[in-house]
């Protein structure tokens, strides 16, 4: 039987490598088992550290991973400094995905899994006189507006055109992505939106005036172009305003959830009904499900940008919670046939395109769990 403990300091030995020829025997011996294999490669993939790196802080990422293994591999005695910094790097990387136990088959839950998908690059096109337009990653298209803008779709992107010199009016157009659906947007100030699964975000043909305006829904990731001139403005539909200048932040606002707006960097105003909430870098304004109140708080920003990023990150969440973010992604139904277990809580980091059944490996801890999958509907039992 192998300690947890014992692999996770082999694991940061081989990152370091000091591993000796018992460790790694040992090592190797553990590796025979192809779902620890599996859970090795993930664990020490270079562009995966690189991402989780890039997560935390503003690094340059090549430059990082070279004094990394600069440290972890150079001819110096290994200090317990850089000790240190294997530790908090694997710990990074770890977070959330460290599934090692050993299993009693006969009393682990579960899982049947039939035919369900992750998500992918596809969103529909509202035009301004209703015709609706279907996006895919594999689409390359050209659309006319009804006020005479150009918009672009390209491999998963939808680009507006900047020049307004011909516009006879400025419309407004809707790109809404469906359960199970994501993309991209190029607003004519050349700020980027990311939309994830279920949201909505309606935009001008052209930025006029002395503002920038969209109204979102959903969850959304804006990277704001600088304009001190004109404001950028998000009206997250029938809850607040967010204004900015030229930032990067998240904005989550789900019907049947807590709204919150979460800010990568720079500094963002709210207002919401006559209040003003300035946020900075690394805080989140939340409101109640039902619209009332507003609460700022220090966050780490990490777990609510995952997904623009390709991943899940979930730390120490309640199960249905988890269940109810993965359902919008994989458009799954879940229902709990046992309710004791919604509040069970679990940790989860792991790609978004992963397949249906490696997401429950990663939450299958507890033998009290059971699931099923009939079509698209998940019983938690």
């Amino acid at each position: 039987m192998f300690d947890q403990i014992n692999i996770e300091t082999l694991i940061l030995k081989y990152l370091q490598g000091e591993l000796t020829e018992g460790e790694q025997r040992e090592l190797d011996e553990w590796l025979k088992d192809d779902r620890n294999k599996k859970l090795f490669s993930r664990l020490i993939n270079k562009q995966r550290i690189l991402v989780k790196m890039e997560r935390l802080d503003e690094y340059d990422w090549e430059k990082s991973w070279n004094v990394v293994e600069r440290k972890l591999h150079g001819r110096r005695k290994f200090s317990w400094k850089y000790w240190g910094i294997a530790a908090s790097l694997l710990g990074i990387v770890l977070l959330g995905t460290w599934m090692f136990m050993e299993r009693n088959e006969e009393n682990s839950p579960m899982v049947v899994i039939r035919g369900v998908e992750p998500g992918r690059v596809f969103a529909e096109l509202v035009l301004t006189g209703g015709k609706i337009v279907e996006l895919s990653k594999d689409s390359n298209n050209l659309f006319l507006g009804e006020g005479g803008n150009i918009l672009r779709n390209e491999n998963g992107v939808l680009f507006l055109t900047q020049d307004s010199v011909r516009l006879q009016k400025v419309d407004y157009n809707e790109i809404r992505t469906p359960r199970g659906g994501e993309y991209q947007v190029v607003l004519p100030d050349n700020s980027i939106v990311w939309l994830n699964a279920e949201s909505k975000l309606r935009f001008p043909s052209t930025f006029s005036g002395k503002e920038r305006k969209v109204f979102a829904s959903g969850e959304l990731y804006f990277q704001v172009a600088k304009d001190s001139l004109s404001p950028f403005r998000v009206e997250v539909e029938g809850l607040y305003e967010v204004e900015v200048l030229g930032t990067e932040f998240n904005v989550r606002a789900y019907s049947n959830l807590p709204s919150a707006t979460t800010l990568v960097n720079g500094r963002v105003l709210i207002r919401d009904k006559g209040a003003k909430v300035v946020l900075k870098a690394g805080e989140q304004a939340v409101k109640g499900k039902n619209g009332e109140g507003m609460v700022v708080r220090e966050v780490d920003v990490a777990p609510y940008i995952a997904w623009k990023q390709g991943y899940f990150l979930f730390e120490n969440e309640r199960l249905e919670d988890i269940l109810n973010e993965l359902a919008r992604w994989y458009n799954v139904n879940v229902f709990f046939e046992n309710s004791s277990v919604r509040e069970k809580r679990f940790s989860v980091d792991m790609p978004r395109h992963e397949s249906f059944k490696e997401v429950l490996h990663l939450i299958e801890q507890t033998r009290s769990i059971r699931i099923e999958i009939e079509g698209n509907n998940v019983f938690v039992k």
